[in-house]
């Protein structure tokens, strides 16, 4: 009987088939995922070109970049594939290799790979997300979770879900689809605010690509904050370290209030800085001011415009 049914589901042509398939994806990731993710640790995407090779300068930048963000206390979900996305799991790797090398608690390389605690590291801070290609068989070796996809649309959903925060780095139509997905989602309020980043050492052509929408009026002038151009890897993880040094999570709520939830208590002096931003030129798009708790502060009525002005607030921090 199982056979039979996987057989169904693998095989079969009907709508009804391929609904079954969707839903037994989203389950199958569900779990997987729930093992690995660890409520105090963000995740971050990282995605970019699988085509590229590891003497490319790109693969190396994908390297530091996964590197460096585990050792700034973030976990790195990828497309698990090669190029970018290997790189920045082999980053991931080979930081937390070092970290029980420093500790000297094992004799061997051999033997931290195969001590338990290695295992489960890697599993909560290397991840990652592969889809079902027959040009891309075989995952990268640097994962300790890992979740296959048919659909790209549930793997997408599941990159929205978990991450905190993506970077994406050069590549082609699938590293754009992927990092235009996330714009919309944010951009309409569908995903919360989160820093969205390319990293290129010539991002002119991406620019120039988000200023002509601006200028046509296809999008608002602050949509423009929804994502940050740096050349570096080491901008970029300054860039998500420091969204995350007072923000723990950002929520909308159904009554139209932005809830930032935050990990220390603010100022007086930054207290006046948002009260200022939000009952000055922002007056019209947050019509009920701002209420601040301990915990939180909440921008109440908002009027859907641009997330860019709720990102300038967050900056102002």
């Amino acid at each position: 009987m199982k056979k039979h049914l996987l057989d169904y589901i693998d095989k079969g042509e009907s709508g009804a088939v391929r609904g079954l398939r969707i839903m037994a994806e989203y389950f199958y990731a569900l779990e997987k995922l729930r093992l690995a993710l660890k409520p105090d640790v963000k995740v971050v995407s990282v995605f970019g070109s699988a085509r590229l090779k590891p003497e490319d300068r790109e693969y190396k930048t994908a390297k530091l970049l996964g590197r460096a963000l585990y050792e700034t206390g973030f976990a790195v979900v990828t497309g698990a594939s090669k190029g970018i996305m290997e790189g920045a799991n082999e980053g991931v790797y080979n930081a937390i290799i070092s970290e029980f090398e420093e500790k000297k608690e094992f004799k061997s390389l051999a033997e931290i790979k195969e001590s338990a605690v290695f295992k489960k590291k890697l599993m909560d801070y290397s991840i990652g997300l592969k889809i079902s290609l027959p040009f891309e068989k075989d995952p990268n070796p640097y994962l300790g979770t890992m979740a296959t996809f048919h659909y790209f649309m549930v793997r997408k959903f599941f990159f929205a879900k978990i991450s905190s925060a993506f970077i994406a780095c050069e590549g082609g139509w699938g590293t754009r689809d992927e990092l235009f997905e996330i714009m919309t989602l944010v951009q309409t309020g569908k995903a919360p605010l989160m820093p969205i980043i390319y990293i290129s050492p010539t991002p002119e052509h991406l620019k120039n690509d988000v200023a002509y929408a601006v200028k046509k009026g296809y999008i608002n002038p602050e949509d423009k904050k929804l994502i940050d151009f740096v050349k570096s890897y080491k901008q970029a993880v300054k860039i998500i370290s420091k969204f995350y040094k007072y923000v723990n999570y950002i929520s909308y709520n159904k009554g139209s209030h932005i809830q930032i939830y935050l990990k220390k208590e603010l100022t007086a002096e930054q207290k006046a800085r948002v009260k200022k931003m939000v009952s000055g030129k922002n007056k019209k798009v947050f019509t009920g001011g701002v209420k601040f708790y301990k915990n939180k502060f909440e921008l109440r009525n908002y009027v859907h415009y641009s997330y860019g002005l709720v990102r300038e607030i967050i900056d102002k921090l």
